[in-house]
């Protein structure tokens, strides 16, 4: 008898695709919209795959997790400004870089949502 095959729970979290301009190019990347966020991220993997421009902090800051918990890597380097596409909305953004989940490029953060709204 073989084992039960595990399902793979269904991601319910509100993720778009934008898309980030650079130069005469666009990508497409997974945005997350993060009502408990206070700062905009972007995986440093995304910044790599990208080829971003980014700074590194005078003194590094410290970001904390949903759990309070302090995100290893990030606070030492923040994007320059990227520009940023949802549909036929545009907008600048600068990140912090971060270690993140995976499946997700950027976590936008409430107040990006209350400033550009759907």
């Amino acid at each position: 008898m073989e084992p039960p095959t595990k399902r793979r729970r269904q991601d319910t979290r509100p993720v778009i695709t934008m898309m980030v301009h650079q130069d005469k190019s666009k990508h497409p990347v997974r945005v997350l919209l993060d009502t408990g966020c206070s700062i905009a991220l972007i995986n440093e993997e995304t910044v790599k795959r990208l080829k971003l421009g980014k700074r590194e902090h005078r003194h590094q800051r410290t970001i904390e997790s949903y759990t309070g918990e302090k995100v290893p890597g990030a606070g030492q380097y923040y994007t320059e400004k990227v520009k940023l596409q949802h549909r036929t909305h545009y907008s600048w953004e600068k990140f912090e870089v971060s270690v993140m989940d995976p499946d997700i490029d950027i976590f936008l953060p409430f107040n990006w949502i209350t400033n550009h709204p759907p």
